[in-house]
């Protein structure tokens, strides 16, 4: 059963940082295409580079994520360019979450393995949600709204961690 289920979202600021940016690579590739071919000067460095952006951008801006709380689990859905991955994680395994990330307080931790899920021109603020994979100390970092945490904190209020701005 279903019991929420949200998107991704992109405010028009970030939009604009999106487009920026790529416009910013374009102008390296630019750059890069006149050394090459008007002046003849190959730099495998700048457009290994450019490449490197261009995947970067893609990967960090094209991609949309679906969050669906359900009665025994949080279905994450990646979509773009194409591509459908689906992580799975039930929520009996689920060891902490918090409405707020703070790297400093998470780095201390046993956390092994770190799975990002989350678009950059997402405005919403950085979860964590702490769960065992096969024996492993895992950390899910994902953006959600405020109203997916509270249903997870009603639920589980033992698992919660309240951090301040």
């Amino acid at each position: 059963m279903e019991a929420y289920k949200e998107y991704s979202t992109v405010s028009t600021s970030r939009k604009l940082l999106q487009w920026t940016t790529l416009g910013l690579i374009a102008l390296s590739w630019i750059y890069e295409a006149y050394h090459t071919f008007a002046m003849g000067q190959f730099s495998l460095m700048g457009w290994g580079y450019n490449v490197l952006f261009v995947i970067l951008w893609a990967w960090r801006c094209l991609f949309r994520y679906s969050y669906t709380l359900t009665d025994q689990e949080l279905i994450i859905e990646m979509l773009g360019l194409g591509l459908h991955r689906t992580l799975h994680i039930p929520l009996d395994q689920m060891e902490s979450f918090t409405n707020h990330y703070k790297r400093s307080f998470f780095r201390k931790t046993a956390i092994k393995k770190y799975v990002r899920r989350y678009s950059s021109i997402d405005p919403q603020p950085d979860r964590l949600l702490v769960y065992r994979d096969k024996g492993t100390l895992c950390g899910l970092l994902f953006k959600c709204s405020d109203r997916m945490i509270d249903l997870l904190a009603r639920r589980y209020p033992n698992q919660f961690l309240d951090f301040p701005e």
